[in-house]
């Protein structure tokens, strides 16, 4: 592809990467390799050297002076947060940590036994620190589908350093404590601090091609980890998400110095090892890190984007299950002791925290940088010291293995828990990423206006000028529906003078006059029971049947004043009422209007009779709007009739697609059932319109069900036509697509369709969420869009979705389309 550099043609062989990307990812994996290639050798340090001054037994002391001491650490960085930009204070606190542990080399030829106390401590800040920046810098850079794909890769860096880190201190170490080591740590930070002076500069210059809103989002998280250790702590109390996530990882903590005391324990009573302990523990280290690298760079990205965040969140605790079991068995085993240490730091390094760093992206700037200060710098090592605690008590009471093992299991079921609540919360604070941008135009019409009192207002208005008669009888509608309010009766008497005599006069061979003023004595409840007992009075029928034979038998356009009156009025009838046969005549008047007040009539009688007629009015767009609106009035008493006319392939194709449109305006349960058998049926011409108006019935009502059973083929089918829309208009040069509306059309069309389709198994709410942002949201919006279906979908429907939504060249959208089109069955 045209612009890719050969960095990234080597790199996409390794990892799944995008044009762009190259540069930012290797120097992440560059950052990330070079601190924990010194960490991992000052780490092998620490453990020897107090191994042999003091022993494992006060190992707990370490743990819990660490505690105390790491919270004086943190308040320190939150001060130097609000002084100094991120990119000096990383720098800043790298050369702090080099001039360190210079002093450290220097004061171990003393051979004081106390300073491995408190080197134990600062090489616990240390990492507390650098691996807390690093994490903050990959959350300013990528969102969870791009941290998704490349956390493999650059997390790998990492774990390649502490190979290495690991393999020199093994191969180097003269001695059992040889603190020579810490010249090579301090070569490893040295270079490090050029890589994050070149990693800062690549941030700057691609914040200046980022759009407004993606500007204002990265000076937000620039702004935002500038706060107090108050402040912290406070963020974390008040944050439900946040709490969860801190009990998870003190949780976690507290289990994995039970297992670094167990292991030490063994360790140190080998008599092979007694001899170079940190040759031992280089080798070692760089051991079980090879295996996860391994776990890193081939597993981990596949893990997470294949079978989501919350298998592979239980993955780690699960396997420590297995190997805490072992050593309660067997608590002397060095075999078990290796095993359980390598399964807790190989997973700790590599999945546990690529999954632990994710669910820290979709939290908003200016509260997840408080957090990550407070959990990963302050409770990461407070968890360490009430492990530590714990274990003191557990030691006092019976000293050894086996009972240790046994809380170790009581505490990992908990963790687990913790980590299926935090991975379903997970879910929902990326939903709040998303806004929703617009709702349905019929739903918000629907909820926000009263359409048929806006129409019969107007229609009270128009009327004026027709007929006083009509204009009567629109009046005892409002009057009826209780909706004459003091402001309405004020528009409409307004030039009331105005009003032409009614023809409806000469049913009784005399001019009306014109109406006066409306008069506010007379009572509209008492004027509504009078009425009603006139129309429904026997005389009053035969004389109203009389006239409108006399109106029909004149039929013509001097008249059509008078058919309107005559198809308004019965309406306003009885239902037992015998003039079917003349509202069946006046239904197919060859006047619009008399046509449409006659299908009124025929709706608010509910006269089945007349149902045919009015069905066949959806053929013709100039009255399928008013058949359509009289049908609806019907309500779900012609459900059943109208689906006849629905599952009738030998009727009128745009009926047909009428009838479903009607269908989704009464709205119930009963006539989405019968929408949802015509779609079973899977045909091509009808099939948009029974999802848009099985759509539509959602919308207005959530609570109706539908059958997945009936949804899943039919979208399958879609997936299969937005795949070969795709593959002819990505097959076209990018010229001829620009000009291609209809592709772009149909391609927008079939998208929409799936997401329909989608919203009928899950919530609408949140589909429709990832559908507006994928179509209409910024570049950030899109990736939490795919996160949020990532996390909601089943696996095969994110086997099949989530390729075709990723932002990819043409050629790559291409490929995946045939890859789909293989699977289902196409190719």
């Amino acid at each position: 592809m045209a612009g890719e550099s050969r960095l990234h043609k080597i790199l996409s062989r390794l990892v799944e990467i995008k044009p762009g990307e190259e540069k930012i990812a290797t120097l992440l994996f560059f950052y990330f390799f070079l601190i924990t290639a010194s960490y991992t050798i000052i780490k092998s340090l620490r453990v020897a050297s107090f191994l042999d001054s003091l022993g494992a037994n006060n190992l707990p002391l370490a743990y819990l002076l660490t505690a105390i001491l790491i919270g004086f650490a943190v308040a320190l960085h939150s001060k130097l947060q609000i002084k100094t930009p991120r990119h000096h204070l990383i720098i800043l606190s790298l050369l702090l940590f080099i001039l360190t542990a210079f002093l450290f080399w220097f004061l171990f030829s003393f051979g004081w036994t106390w300073l491995s106390l408190a080197y134990w401590v600062w090489a616990n800040i240390f990492l507390a620190v650098i691996i807390t920046q690093f994490w903050i810098v990959v959350n300013d850079v990528f969102n969870p589908r791009e941290a998704k794909r490349l956390i493999g890769f650059f997390g790998s860096g990492g774990i390649l350093g502490g190979i290495l880190g690991g393999e020199l201190t093994g191969l180097l170490a003269r001695s059992n404590v040889d603190t020579n080591l810490l010249l090579v740590a301090c070569g490893f930070l040295i270079i490090c601090i050029l890589v994050v002076h070149f990693l800062f500069i690549w941030q700057k210059k691609n914040q200046k091609s980022f759009g407004p809103d993606q500007r204002e989002l990265q000076e937000q998280k620039e702004a935002s980890p500038r706060v107090g250790f108050r402040d912290c702590l406070e963020t974390v109390r008040g944050n439900h998400y946040l709490k969860l996530i801190a009990a998870g990882v003190a949780l976690s903590l507290v289990v994995s110095t039970f297992i670094d005391w167990q292991f030490s324990s063994v360790v140190q009573n080998a008599s092979a090892l007694e001899n170079n302990l940190t040759s031992f523990f280089g080798h070692f280290n760089a051991g079980l890190l090879i295996l996860a690298f391994f776990l890193q760079i081939f597993l981990t990205s596949r893990l997470i984007q294949n079978y989501g965040i919350r298998f592979s969140f239980l993955i780690y605790p699960l396997i420590l299950i297995g190997c805490s079991l072992g050593i309660a068995i067997l608590p002397a085993s060095i075999y078990f002791a290796l095993i359980l240490k390598g399964s807790d730091k190989s997973l700790s390094y590599s999945l546990n925290q690529s999954v632990r760093e994710i669910l820290y992206i979709p939290v908003s700037p200016e509260i997840k940088y408080k957090a990550k200060i407070f959990i990963d710098m302050f409770l990461n090592r407070f968890a360490k010291g009430l492990g530590a605690v714990i274990l003191i008590v557990i030691l006092s009471i019976h000293p050894g293995i086996r009972l240790v093992s046994l809380v170790t299991l009581c505490l990992i079921v908990g963790w687990i828990i913790l980590n299926l609540k935090v991975t379903r919360e997970y879910s929902s604070v990326v939903k709040q990423k998303l806004r929703i941008k617009w709702e349905r135009a019929d739903k918000k019409v629907a909820e926000q206006v009263d359409l048929d009192y806006t129409k019969l207002v107007f229609d009270t208005l128009e009327s004026k000028n027709r007929s006083s008669a009509l204009y009567a009888m629109y009046l005892f509608d409002l009057i009826k529906q209780e909706k004459l309010t003091p402001e309405l009766k004020k528009l409409i008497s307004y030039k009331l003078d105005e009003i032409r005599v009614s023809p409806l006069g000469t049913l009784f061979e005399e001019e009306v006059a014109p109406g006066p003023e409306w008069d506010e004595t007379i009572s509209e409840e008492v004027l509504k029971k009078d009425v009603t007992e006139i129309m429904s009075s026997e005389a009053y029928q035969e004389v109203m049947k009389a006239y409108i034979q006399k109106v029909l038998s004149e039929i013509g356009q001097d008249n059509e004043t008078a058919r309107m009156e005559v198809a308004k009025v019965i309406g306003c009838m009885n239902p037992k009422s015998e003039l079917g046969e003349e509202l069946a005549r006046l239904l197919e008047d060859k006047s619009p209007e008399v046509s449409r007040l006659a299908m009124e009539s025929a709706a608010r009688l509910g006269w089945k009779e007349c149902l045919p007629a009015v069905v066949q009015k959806l053929q013709k767009p100039s009255s399928r709007e008013d058949a359509s609106l009289s049908l609806e009035k019907y309500g779900s008493k012609i459900v059943g009739t109208l689906s006849d006319y629905l599952g009738d392939e030998e009727e009128d194709l745009e009926l047909r697609r009428a009838v479903a449109s009607v269908l989704s305006r009464i709205a119930s349960q009963e006539a989405a059932d019968f929408l949802m058998l015509e779609l079973k049926k899977n045909q091509a011409e009808l099939n948009e319109e029974l999802i848009e108006a099985l759509d539509r019935i959602r919308s207005l009502k959530p609570e109706v069900q539908l059958a997945e059973t009936v949804v899943r083929p039919v979208l399958l089918e879609e997936v299969k036509k937005y795949c070969w829309h795709s593959l002819d208009y990505y097959s076209k040069t990018a010229r001829v697509r620009d000009k291609n509306r209809v592709g772009e059309k149909e391609l927008s069309s079939s998208l929409a369709n799936i997401f329909k389709l989608l919203s009928f198994i899950y919530s609408r709410d949140d589909i429709n969420r990832a559908y507006q942002n994928m179509r209409a949201g910024t570049k950030e919006a899109q990736a939490y869009a795919l996160e949020l279906l990532d996390n909601i979908l089943k696996k095969q429907d994110k086997d099949l979705l989530l390729l075709l939504l990723e932002d990819l060249s043409p050629e790559e959208k291409s490929r995946r389309c045939q890859d789909i089109l293989r699977t289902l069955g196409e190719g």
